[in-house]
């Protein structure tokens, strides 16, 4: 049975779909895209929009602590529910890893007309 399209984005690769246009993504999949795209833009690197997406690059170079981690988690929820009224989040989880300068950053959220909790992971 094919899946109501409720919400569409383009695929981030720009694949080509069967007939040669641009793939869509649909539903929780359109969710998924809008999170990341929230959250790997820079504020201030979307013509006529220099206010969306998040402040995370400014924490780049802060040195690793509870702190800091407490403010990226603060700043990802903030962000995600500002710019995606589909989205809840309820979870923000964190995880250093110092070596490699990097935080791997798990999160849970709800999507409006979805009963489920859904999970995101990426590193930044």
């Amino acid at each position: 049975m094919a899946q109501i399209e409720v919400w569409s984005d383009i695929h981030q690769d720009f694949k080509k779909d069967a007939q040669g246009g641009l793939k869509k993504v649909i539903n929780v999949d359109s969710v998924m895209t809008s999170i990341d795209n929230i959250l790997r833009t820079k504020q201030g690197e979307r013509v006529m929009l220099p206010s969306f997406a998040t402040t995370l690059a400014d924490l780049t170079f802060d040195p690793m602590s509870d702190n800091l981690m407490g403010n990226m988690a603060k700043e990802i929820k903030r962000s995600i529910e500002k710019w995606d009224d589909r989205v809840t989040v309820t979870g923000v989880q964190y995880f250093q890893d110092p070596d490699n300068n990097t935080v791997i950053i798990y999160l849970s959220f709800t999507i409006r007309g979805y009963s489920q909790t859904f999970n995101y992971k990426t590193g930044v």
